[in-house]
């Protein structure tokens, strides 16, 4: 049976029930996301079904590697109707690839995606428009959440109104844009009808972060050269001779070392305030360091946050990447906020600069 049938209301909804409903829709839209750009793909490519250009399955998994946590916790909000979220909502989508021009597929994925997303935005307004609010505050949140939906609903339909069977470079850009803005409102508006309270903060634009302070560079007093490395590894690391030599050549080859103090000190101020946490496996353990030097930690989201230059949204997985590996073949030296989905292993490495990168 249904809340509505049930003569619930948003604001009548247990903390498990609305917390299943806002993990529930960012599942769906994710997964719908996901799906949109890959039917686009084989539809406009049939004959490469199963294999897409790696701007596609890039996009596609930033989209799928949320769902399954999103799900797991929908799930245990189903079975506890006091579950309390260990993540922080709205969340903001993942980031969209980056990629000049947009392929015609992600455009097409976008518009069917933005189309579901909307007609199941429209179910969840007429759900909350139904429920008449008894409160001030409740009639201000539902008017706030009146507003987002009239932005996205605005979005779309400027964006389906330009859309043509084969438009322009420039009209194809601008309807891009219309659609990434109609989708990211559209799944803010689902969350917002799950949880209505929250929608006192999502019209709040948080203040600037403060700037991290200086650290010792190398050669400095002070410094510390595992200060990337994951801190519950650091002690094996350190009594490895080959671990130290590889930690010494990373900083010897950092050309600038500041740069990359500065994104731990992002990092590591992200985990004080509990915009990150230690990743975890499914059993509640430990996910690990990353396999290359320097070892770094790996974390998960659970706040929006912008760390390095990369924005990060919530249950997404990553790592500071830093590696010197091929530099004495040529290759740049990295220094990233590498977002993936990480699994265990035995393998190490020690970041040989004479060596091509194999991650």
């Amino acid at each position: 049976m249904t809340a509505r049938a049930e003569g619930k209301t948003p604001w009548t909804l247990a903390p498990g029930e609305q917390a299943t409903g806002v993990c529930a829709w960012n599942a769906f839209v994710l997964q719908t996301l996901g799906n949109a750009f890959l039917d686009a793909d084989y539809q406009t490519h049939p004959g490469t079904v199963g294999f897409v250009p790696p701007i596609t399955a890039d996009q596609v998994m930033r989209f799928y590697e949320p769902v399954e946590p999103w799900l797991r916790r929908a799930r245990q909000a189903q079975a506890n109707p006091q579950f309390v979220l260990d993540v922080t909502v709205p969340a903001a989508l993942p980031a969209w690839s980056e990629v000049e021009p947009c392929p015609n597929t992600h455009l097409k994925g976008m518009l069917h995606a933005m189309r579901a997303v909307r007609d199941h935005a429209q179910a969840a307004m007429a759900y909350i428009e139904a429920s008449a609010p008894t409160e001030t505050r409740q009639q201000k949140q539902l008017d706030t959440i009146r507003q987002h939906y009239a932005a996205a609903t605005t979005q779309a339909r400027y964006a389906d109104d330009m859309h043509g069977i084969d438009p322009s470079r420039d009209v194809h850009e601008r309807v891009e844009e219309h659609l990434k803005a109609a989708i990211e409102q559209f799944y803010l508006v689902g969350q917002l009808v799950a949880m209505p309270e929250r929608a006192e903060k999502a019209a709040v634009v948080a203040p600037p972060a403060a700037l991290p302070k200086a650290q010792p560079l190398p050669g400095q007093p002070g410094f510390n050269p595992w200060v990337l490395t994951d801190p519950l590894s650091r002690e094996k690391f350190q009594r490895d001779p080959e671990a130290r030599e590889a930690i010494r050549l990373l900083w010897v080859h950092d050309p600038a070392p500041e740069k990359t103090l500065a994104i731990q000190a992002e990092i590591e101020a992200a985990y004080t305030r509990g915009d990150i946490s230690i990743a975890k496996k499914a059993d509640g353990s430990r996910l690990g360091h990353f396999f290359c030097t320097p070892w770094a930690a790996i974390y998960t989201v659970n706040r929006s946050v912008t760390l390095g230059g990369v924005a990060l949204v919530p249950l997404q997985t990553f790592v500071f990447d830093v590696s010197i590996e091929g530099m004495n073949r040529g290759v740049p030296f990295r220094r990233q906020i590498k977002v993936a989905k990480f699994v265990s292993t035995t393998e190490l490495e020690y970041g040989d600069p004479n060596e091509e990168p194999d991650h």
